[in-house]
């Protein structure tokens, strides 16, 4: 028997921030995306295209994968709207040679400019209006002696990354936000990135990747500009769900019209 799939899509595709976005990071609280998926249950389906340990040169080299082509039906119709979650990796230290995840801060930015092309071109046989909106969002602060104690007590080794240079890529990806017409969640500002030490590394459970209180913060965070920027994809909270004037209602008729 085959499932029918009925409801719009959601499509997050990023690094191991996305990848362990459904997971329950702390044993306190769900991650970002399973949050998200929550708040549009018997809305729409949330697909997790996180990839760990990817950097933006690798998201080029599985983009194909992921969207598929135009002619393809690997996605079922439009999605409401694409998030794009890569930096974290990229930003990683140029003399991290031992991974090979640093990816130059120009190059970087190319990348991104190109999977947004690349994901409007997906959907090149829809109107220019019915295009998915995509979401891009900054890599999250770093607490740098966290991480260094996280890696050397499960590698043995580093992985040198820094505050500074996580907010130097985050900028790029504001600045392309700006200039190709994408919305940004600022998961760095939303992390309070700018804060004090004390103030973010609260936020994060090895000193790179989200505890429970990060992955509900970047969820408000993501809820704010999804219902600022589009008010219409969120999910609709009058009419109980279902008979509201705005946002996306529940599928099939409320129980109590059944009686």
């Amino acid at each position: 028997m085959m499932l029918r799939m009925s409801r719009p899509t959601i499509v997050l595709f990023g690094d191991s921030i996305t990848q362990q976005g459904f997971a329950f990071s702390d044993g306190n609280s769900p991650g970002w995306a399973g949050l998200l998926a929550n708040a549009y249950t018997r809305r729409a389906d949330v697909l997790n295209r996180g990839f760990s340990g990817y950097n933006s040169r690798h998201a080029m080299d599985i983009l194909p994968s992921v969207f598929g082509s135009s002619s393809d039906s690997s996605l079922v119709g439009r999605p409401l709207f694409v998030t794009v979650f890569f930096g974290a990796n990229d930003a990683s230290l140029p003399g991290d040679r031992e991974h090979c995840q640093h990816v130059p801060v120009d190059e970087y930015e190319g990348n991104l400019r190109k999977i947004v092309q690349a994901i409007r071109d997906r959907f090149q046989g829809n109107a220019a209006t019915d295009k998915p909106p995509i979401i891009l969002m900054t890599p999250p602060p770093v607490y740098q002696p966290k991480w260094d104690k996280f890696c050397m007590e499960k590698f043995d080794e580093l992985s040198p990354r820094t505050n500074e240079v996580s907010k130097l890529y985050g900028d790029r990806v504001k600045s392309i936000a700006k200039d190709l017409g994408c919305s940004v969640v600022d998961s760095f500002s939303v992390l309070e990135g700018n804060e004090k030490e004390e103030t973010y590394e609260k936020y994060l459970e090895d000193g790179l990747h989200l505890n429970g209180l990060g992955n509900k913060a970047l969820f408000e965070g993501f809820m704010n500009v999804l219902n600022s920027d589009f008010p219409q994809l969120a999910p609709m909270k009058d009419g109980d769900g279902k008979n509201g004037e705005t946002g996306i209602p529940l599928e099939g008729s409320l129980w109590t019209d059944l009686c």
